[in-house]
């Protein structure tokens, strides 16, 4: 949605007009939406729309009014239908992005053109200047019966329009276009006959256009509107001006002309892509998918796709290959944002922004100190641009939101450990172990093919008892390649020896660190939570259903399927079907495919044989630390 009020205040949406058509609702809604990011007190809207008389029930008319703009804009609030009029305890806000506020671009507009006019470039600010007042559609708030509030917002803006229009009139000075401007100044001193601003500009313009009896005569003619209607002589200024030119002052001539600038070299679009992999591998099907929802975009949506999945799965590696494979797409930049939702601390939104704003060229100085700030000017940055935006390794969608660009010519990417609830419009592709066929094809990329296939049941033994995990078998290809001689079947004896009795730590002895990212992974859920993963890792079999985990929790199976829910939004557990344990096809050893809303088998869960040796181990660890903490006391 999108919210114009320089000129008559309207609320579009696509192509279509959501202006509410009573003019109480238009007011209101015109007030919330001028200070959107803030609570606007039901106190305030009253005294806006009633001034010092307002009717004996007018919170509960404010009420009807809120819940009447509620019903005209859910419709066009996007897929969810979440509205942007939040209740709040003393009031009401509007969550809008700046950037869909017409009066944002032109704040920013005004900005850059005044950096560039006191950098002596009156060329370019003549162009951002011109485009900012270009936004206006005639006064400001105009068909709005506006009260004090919104009558001060709109003398403000006229306020701020009069200062850019100044700015770019003293731009077209320094470029020598007296005579062009001639012509407009006196439509401007026309429309405000007694501003001696204008009429100076007008008097320079003219005599520096050689038509000095003219811009004589134009101080004649405002002296007498000024004597006439005010009783007041021109200012101190213009007669000074009147002085010099009769005396044909050489002050007056136009200064010679700044010599041009060289051509600004345009900066090179941001290229922020990690380094995509030699021995990416499989994945073939996937990569269809995720680059037809990413080139799904069209009309005003953008496309986000979240590629979601456990610790090691290849998530980062996945999404760094596509994003290579669409650059072309994209020829405005790529841009690439680690987030830390892993760290123990994950990156905040506005420390995220200033790295994406100062990668499209923003200097330092002129990135927002606000969240709201940064946010609407990437917004406004690339609402007319093509960029792709991959974030990774987000926390959750109140980390995302914030980030996301404004054009539907952009496209995000993200990966995450778990799902993104709240992020609206996101398409979600889960990410599944690589099957074995695929597994032992990137061990041959890692260690050698001749290896792979002179072993190839040892091949197909290490992927099983890593677990189909890309990152896994990346780390015990390198091993391989590093130890030079040995074996695939004598490391993959020495990892199976070791099931049951820290076999994650076998494996970070070969140059995995699993355990710890699973330990981030988990150190995310609430406690309860913890605790129903480490029980479930004590089931017999790692196919297990919901009933037989709440049988091993001791609770109902409603609490159960919450906790199961909730570890596989976390990708600590999958939701399969019995139908899919086949361990044939090509999906992740041992399962077909990972599915939540298929027909044709019983919902079962399971956990990886990885996730489940953690688990335990954990476990372990615990209890050794208990038996020596027991043995302190006890001594």
């Amino acid at each position: 949605m999108r919210f114009q009020v320089l000129g008559n205040f309207e609320v579009l949406a696509g192509t279509r007009v959501r202006t509410p058509s009573a003019p109480k609702l238009r007011r209101a809604l015109a007030l919330l939406i001028l200070r959107q990011g803030e609570v606007v007190p039901t106190k305030v809207l009253i005294d806006e729309l009633w001034g010092s008389r307002p009717p004996e029930k007018a919170v509960r008319a404010v009420h009807t009014y809120i819940y009447e703009l509620r019903r005209a804009l859910v419709p066009a609030a996007g897929e969810s239908g979440e509205c942007i009029l939040q209740t709040r305890p003393s009031g009401y806000m509007a969550r809008v992005p700046g950037s869909a506020i017409d009066v944002t671009a032109f704040r920013a507009l005004v900005k850059e053109g005044r950096s560039a006019l006191d950098a002596a470039d009156p060329a370019t600010a003549r162009e951002l200047l011109g485009r900012g007042l270009s936004l206006w559609q005639g006064s400001a708030l105009a068909n709005l019966e506006r009260g004090e509030l919104l009558e001060a917002h709109a003398t403000e803006l006229e306020e701020s329009r009069l200062r850019a229009l100044e700015l770019r009139i003293e731009a077209d000075f320094q470029l020598h276009r007296h005579q062009e401007l001639a012509g407009e100044l006196k439509a401007l001193t026309a429309a405000s006959p007694l501003h001696e601003g204008l009429h100076a500009k007008l008097m320079l313009a003219l005599y520096r256009s050689g038509r000095r009896s003219e811009a004589l005569k134009v101080f004649q003619d405002l002296r007498r509107h000024l004597v006439a209607e005010l009783g007041l002589e021109p200012g101190p200024e213009l007669q000074r001006l009147q002085r010099a030119m009769l005396a044909a002052a050489p002050a007056l001539d136009p200064p010679p002309a700044a010599p041009a600038l060289p051509p600004r070299r345009a900066p090179a679009p941001p290229a922020q892509l990690p380094r995509d992999t030699a021995d990416f591998t499989g994945r073939q099907a996937l990569l269809a998918e995720l680059d037809g929802l990413l080139a799904a975009g069209g009309g005003t949506g953008l496309p986000v796709v979240s590629l979601v999945g456990m610790p090691g799965v290849g998530k980062t590696a996945t999404a760094v290959h596509l994003a290579h494979a669409v650059r072309a797409r994209y020829p405005d930049g790529q841009l690439y944002v680690p987030l830390g939702g892993s760290d123990p601390v994950s990156r905040t939104p506005r420390d995220a922004l200033e790295q994406i704003l100062r990668g499209v060229g923003v200097p330092a100085d002129d990135v927002p100190g606000t969240l709201s700030g940064r946010t609407a000017l990437f917004r406004t940055f690339s609402c007319d641009r093509r960029l792709l935006l991959v974030l990774d390794d987000a926390a959750g969608a109140e980390q995302v939101e914030p980030l996301l660009p404004g054009g539907a010519g952009c496209a995000v990417l993200i990966t995450s450990r778990s799902l993104l609830y709240g992020l609206r419009g996101t398409r979600t592709v889960p990410l599944s172990r690589l099957s074995v066929r695929e597994g032992v094809d990137l061990l041959a990329r890692m260690a050698g093919r001749e290896r792979t296939d002179a072993e190839p049941e040892a091949s197909a033994e290490a992927v099983r008892l890593t677990d189909g995990l890309p990152l896994a078998l990346v780390f015990l290809g390198e091993r391989l390649a590093a130890m030079g001689p040995v074996s695939v079947s004598s490391v993959v004896a020495r990892i199976r020896a070791a099931r049951g009795r820290h076999r994650l730590s076998e494996l970070a002895a070969l140059g995995l660190d699993l355990y710890g990212r699973l330990e981030a992974c988990l150190r995310r859920l609430d406690e309860d939570t913890q605790a129903a993963f480490l029980r479930l890792a004590l089931l017999p079999r790692s196919l297990f259903t919901a009933a037989q985990a709440a049988r091993s929790l001791g609770t109902d199976l409603t609490t159960a399927d919450m906790a199961l829910m909730r570890l596989t939004d976390a990708s600590l557990v999958e939701a399969v079907e019995v139908a899919d344990v086949t361990g044939a096809g090509g999906g992740a050893p041992g399962i077909t495919g990972v599915a939540e809303g298929r027909t044709g088998g019983q919902r079962h869960y399971r956990f990886g044989e990885l996730v489940r040796e953690f688990a335990r181990e954990r476990m372990a660890d615990a209890a050794v630390a208990a038996d020596g903490s027991r043995h302190r006391i006890s001594s």
